[in-house]
């Protein structure tokens, strides 16, 4: 979170809307810098559960970020964090319409995860069609549907979440205990190019990675 925030550069004349906001956390992480914060999803049991939190300066609105129900020209930062590759249907109409309510000069800033390597993105990719239906992205493309749809990339950033269990993600991951297995064995019989890639290393019956994320700032 702190790379992201950083990214930003949040200031108190910004008013800040986050896309696919779920539980709320950007909103109320960012909330205390800005003037005002507003969190857009399609899920209400998520929204329900950002608005427990809800803060004074702190919205919180169920639409469509393929159709924002906002003027052209509205906020000055917009944020997606973990989000876009939900977007599985017109994505780029998505990121255009980011583009659309962010003032001249304003800033989009947009976090995803990626494979390591382009090695591993096979792995990757049926890795998680057991956990979700989701899009890959590769670095280039993020920059990609930033620049398709107008925007100047200013800040390009990759970290790594290390020494991350998997064991850990699969156990929150809400998915049935079968599944954890067949997802956690995919990583153990990952070829030993893939086992470098993403630096990992099977220990006390659990399997520790190294995740790469990319933090895009784009200004309109």
């Amino acid at each position: 979170m702190g790379h992201f925030f950083d990214a930003g550069e949040f200031d108190s004349n910004d008013l800040l809307l986050d896309i696919g906001t779920g539980t709320g956390i950007i909103v109320h992480t960012i909330s205390p810098y800005v003037d005002r914060a507003i969190g857009i999803d399609v899920s209400s049991s998520m929204l329900n559960r950002a608005l427990s939190r809800r803060t004074y300066n702190e919205t919180f609105m169920k639409c469509d970020a393929r159709k924002l129900p906002f003027l052209e020209d509205t906020f000055s930062k917009v944020t997606a964090r973990m989000v876009f590759h939900h977007i599985v249907e017109n994505t780029q109409k998505a990121m255009e319409e980011c583009y659309r309510v962010l003032e001249k000069g304003g800033w989009m800033i947009f976090s995803e995860g990626v494979p390591p390597t382009e090695n591993v993105k096979p792995f990757y990719v049926e890795m998680f069609k057991l956990k979700e239906e989701r899009l890959t992205f590769m670095e280039e493309d993020l920059e990609e549907l930033m620049v398709s749809s107008g925007f100047r990339i200013i800040k390009k950033l990759s970290y790594w979440e290390t020494r991350s269990s998997i064991r850990n993600w699969l156990e929150n991951s809400g998915l049935t205990q079968e599944i954890q297995d067949k997802i956690f064995q995919m990583h153990l019989d990952l070829d030993e190019q893939g086992k470098k890639d993403y630096n990992m290393v099977i220990s006390n019956n659990d399997c520790f990675i190294d995740m790469k994320f990319v933090i895009l700032a784009g200004e309109k």
